[in-house]
């Protein structure tokens, strides 16, 4: 059973997984698109009051993200994923009643730390439940699913938004909570697996933060991770600012994108495995980056049709680039994070995504406004130097420590688990 599952299909309980990934994103998507409209008109909340609260909310998931680790560690990911889902959807039925600042300052805040935590409770769980030569290959097959989701949730929320009434935000937002309500129902189902185990000393669980090795990989991947920059204020910046570039080409760059790795993340993770591996995936990834960075550049002197042509060639750079970080992302964070002590290490390594999205649009925005083309070949190079230091530091060295033995997944265990598989 255990070889099969290797060499072909997952395990159940990965699938169930993948199930409550894809709803989550369904929900998500549509609740995203129609956020900011909701917030200002229904709630009649001012634009510099959801952009403070939004900034707030941030800053508060930021520094409660490596605790809920720790605490994950102690309770085991299926409970707190579960608590997560369920407290998203409370709180989203709460915001339709939070009118005032202060009361969507603080259910904004309390969302924000509940979404933030539930990526590396996610990772952590198929960690769990598959073996690890798989685990890579399953986060893979969830991010795809992730954008499939988010995508169609995307494109429901559109059509929602063509009667803007309150009615319709209402059931945007109440939809989105049903969505983590049955996240949360599938979850359910899995086997408890991991957590509830002997409290660990603070010291021992505080122990990534003296993790050099780990900590400099935290770091460079979240500078190649600036990617996701680049698509988002980067790429529309760029073409807000020539005239010649058509402006619904914006679109047309997430559109590509999307495809792109819907198609193409599973086999993105192909022999990416360790976090050698992974090191080599980040150097890759900042080398398909750099490559897009200067087609970008070129795209200023060209004609129209040109220029359009060689963004989207870009914008493919930029998709592949993404899918290998991404990869090389899960293996080195896998691979690094001890059994007894995993969720805070991802935890600590998602702080480099969440960095990312404060630091990211200042870095592009000052590089590709204020220095134009030039700009675009200095990104390109911090992405690659970042990407080739990421695959020095991802070879194991006896200055690294102990390599930390992997724990046993469900499928591992499951004789000796009291919970049944989907």
């Amino acid at each position: 059973m255990k070889k099969s599952a290797e060499r072909g299909g997952l395990p159940r309980a990965a699938r169930a997984l993948l199930a409550a990934v894809f709803v989550d994103a369904l929900g998500s998507g549509l609740y995203l698109a129609v956020s900011v409209v909701f917030l200002t008109r229904y709630l009649d909340l001012g634009s510099s009051e959801v952009g403070l609260g939004l900034g707030v909310a941030g800053a508060v998931s930021f520094a409660l993200l490596v605790p809920t680790g720790i605490l994950a560690d102690r309770a085991g990911p299926r409970t707190m994923l579960i608590a997560a889902h369920l407290t998203r959807a409370a709180l989203l039925a709460c915001y339709p009643f939070a009118s005032g600042f202060v009361p969507f300052l603080l259910v904004v805040s309390l969302l924000a730390v509940a979404d933030r935590a539930a990526s590396p409770l996610v990772q952590g769980m198929f960690g769990a439940a598959v073996g690890s030569g798989q685990r890579v290959r399953a986060m893979g097959m969830a991010r795809s699913l992730q954008n499939l989701g988010l995508s169609l949730g995307g494109l429901a929320a559109a059509g929602a938004l063509l009667w803007d009434s309150d009615g319709v935000y209402l059931a945007v937002v109440h939809g989105n909570a049903l969505s983590f309500v049955l996240a949360a129902a599938l979850v359910a189902r899995l086997p408890a697996g991991q957590g509830g185990g002997r409290p660990l000393p603070w010291k021992r669980r505080l122990a990534v933060l003296r993790d050099r090795r780990f900590a400099a990989l935290t770091v460079l991947n979240s500078v190649v991770s600036l990617h996701v920059t680049v698509l988002t204020v980067g790429i529309p910046l760029w073409v807000l600012a020539h005239d010649e570039l058509p402006r619904s080409v914006i679109a047309w760059t997430l559109v590509l994108n999307t495809v792109l790795v819907v198609l193409f993340q599973v086999r993105a993770t192909r022999g990416t495995g360790s976090a050698e591996d992974g090191g080599r995936a980040l150097r890759l990834s900042g080398l398909l980056l750099a490559a897009g960075c200067c087609a970008l550049a070129a795209t200023g002197e060209l004609a129209t049709a040109w220029a359009v042509t060689v963004l989207l060639a870009a914008v493919a750079f930029q998709a592949f680039a993404e899918m290998h970080q991404q990869a090389g992302a899960w293996a080195i964070s896998y691979d690094l994070a001890p059994g007894d002590r995993r969720q805070v290490y991802l935890s600590f390594f998602s702080l480099g995504n969440a960095a990312r999205n404060t630091y990211g649009p200042l870095v592009v925005t000052f590089l590709v406004v204020q220095r134009g083309a030039v700009g675009w070949l200095l990104l390109g190079a911090l992405a690659l130097g970042c990407g080739a230091w990421a695959a020095r530091a991802g070879r194991p060295s006896t200055a690294s420590g102990a390599q930390h033995a992997p724990p046993l997944s469900l499928t591992d265990v499951q004789g000796e688990t009291h919970g049944t598989h989907p």
